[in-house]
């Protein structure tokens, strides 16, 4: 039920209590009017014959005196005369208080409810001859009843006519005073709801509701402002992450800059090789054309190198497309083999085949680079380092949340030192490192954890000092983005 009708109910039921009990007093008190009225005809109409009656009686005898009586009755049917004697059976009958009242020389009247609809009994006590009797009065309560009910009739039809007109004015009241006022907040809280701080309500009476209505007025505002703060805010710490993102790939280019221009010292003493011997004319007949082929042949395999570098160095916005994760992770290990080789480490790749998945390359290829590079520093020793690539049942952290479920698992295994108890709770956060100076920034860990929380999926460490470390990415089967990568 709508708060207009409710509060229109209300009022409607309480003006009815409050006619209907004004009226209810009203009839209740023209009743005892009545009946007092009744009584004071009762009591002067037996007091005007009581001395009559007397004198008849002491003047003619009993049979005179009842003979008056007997005319008044013929002449009146509304009050009905008789005479009984005090110590007579029939006096005898009457109710102790009226038969004590009546021997003290009061009057004395009662209703007696046994005829239906009940009539009123009243008594002129009179004395005669030091015997004392009462001249009864009799008159049935038929046209009082009667004129009751039509006092009740009118009273409850004036009663209803009140309330109806009572409740439609109360129902234009409260539908335009509440009823218009509450829909327009409404709309406007749904409106809010749905998004759109544009909307308002204005409304034109000076009351509680009013005051609402600008205090919802100001919260849109607030909120308005609150959102284009956020959104700011937003865009900015985007802006930093991805700068922050950027500046971590830059840095791991960094490191790998000297295993690339190793790599491509054997290339660029082949070339100058052949491009001197042709300069000399050594070369003669059909081995022009081929140390030609030679020089073409390291030449694509340089800018291949090169083009491989700057493709990961390159700042992109992020895309996601299906990729096969063997073939990223093929791609990372050539791009790494150079770092790697001057260690004396030997990358492997374990997957089963094609594995199809919607990533972003650059940013899974960024955050698989991260954990490469971080297992090379590790191992201090020559040995291997092992990406392994398939799938495997998993119960996501509790910040990320959601039921035990399939997920597609990238290891990242090293043989490195290992990671000790105290330190592997902190190794995902910003700026925290445990290499020497100079060797990291203590970014890479936590810049690889929010690329893949980007994802939808998480990175988790296993450790043991002495025996290596192994991190495992976990992505969901259809790798769409994460609520947090869209908000």
């Amino acid at each position: 039920m709508k708060l207009a009708r409710k509060i229109v109910l209300a009022l409607v039921l309480l003006a009815f209590a409050v006619i209907a009990g004004l009226e209810t007093i009203e009839v209740r008190r023209e009743l005892a009017r009545s009946m007092r009225d009744m009584e004071h005809d009762h009591r002067l109409l037996g007091h005007m014959l009581g001395g009559s009656f007397v004198r008849a009686w002491e003047l003619e005898g009993e049979e005179e005196a009842l003979h008056i009586l007997a005319d008044a009755n013929r002449f009146q049917e509304q009050i009905r005369l008789g005479w009984l004697w005090l110590d007579s059976p029939p006096g005898q009958a009457l109710p102790a208080p009226i038969l004590r009242g009546l021997r003290a020389g009061h009057d004395a009247s009662f209703v007696d409810t046994g005829p239906v609809p009940g009539v009123r009994r009243s008594f002129t006590p009179v004395m005669i001859d030091e015997r004392r009797g009462a001249i009864e009065l009799t008159e049935a309560l038929t046209e009082q009843r009667q004129h009751v009910r039509q006092t009740v009739t009118g009273t409850a039809v004036a009663t209803a006519a009140i309330t109806f007109a009572f409740f439609l004015v109360a129902m234009a009241m409260g539908r335009r005073l509440v009823g218009r006022p509450v829909e327009q907040l409404v709309a406007m809280a749904h409106r809010l709801g749905q998004g759109d701080l544009a909307a308002r309500v204005h409304l034109h009476q000076q009351d509680e509701l009013a005051t609402l209505a600008g205090a919802m007025n100001q919260m849109a505002g607030d909120l308005a402002s609150a959102r284009a703060q956020v959104d700011a805010e937003t865009a900015a710490r985007l802006a930093t992450l991805e700068h922050l993102r950027h500046s971590d790939r830059l840095a791991t280019v960094g490191k790998l800059a000297s295993g690339v221009a190793h790599e491509l010292g054997t290339p660029l003493n082949v070339v100058l090789g052949r491009a001197r011997m042709i300069a000399a004319g050594e070369a003669e007949g059909e081995e022009v054309p081929e140390y030609a082929r030679i020089i073409a042949q390291q030449v694509q395999h340089m800018t291949g190198i090169i083009r491989q570098l700057l493709d990961f160095a390159r700042r992109r916005t992020p895309q996601r497309a299906p990729e096969d994760l063997s073939q990223l992770v093929a791609r990372t290990l050539s791009l790494l083999q150079p770092l790697a080789a001057r260690r004396h480490i030997q990358l492997a790749q374990e997957s089963p085949g094609p594995l199809l998945l919607e990533v972003d390359a650059g940013q899974l290829q960024q955050a698989l680079t991260n954990l490469v590079v971080n297992g090379l520093h590790a191992m201090k020793q020559p040995g291997t380092l092992r990406v392994r690539l398939g799938h495997a049942r998993a119960l996501p952290p509790t910040d990320l949340g959601g039921p035990e479920a399939e997920w597609v698992r990238l290891d990242v295994v090293d043989e490195g030192e290992g990671i000790a108890p105290e330190v592997l709770p902190r190794v995902f956060e910003p700026f925290f490192t445990t290499k020497d100076v100079g060797e990291g920034t203590g970014l890479g860990l936590s810049v690889s954890y929010g690329l893949i929380r980007d994802h939808g999926g998480w990175i988790s460490v296993s450790s043991e000092p002495g025996r290596g470390s192994c991190f495992s990415i976990f992505l969901p089967p259809e790798a769409g983005p994460s609520p947090e990568a869209e908000t």
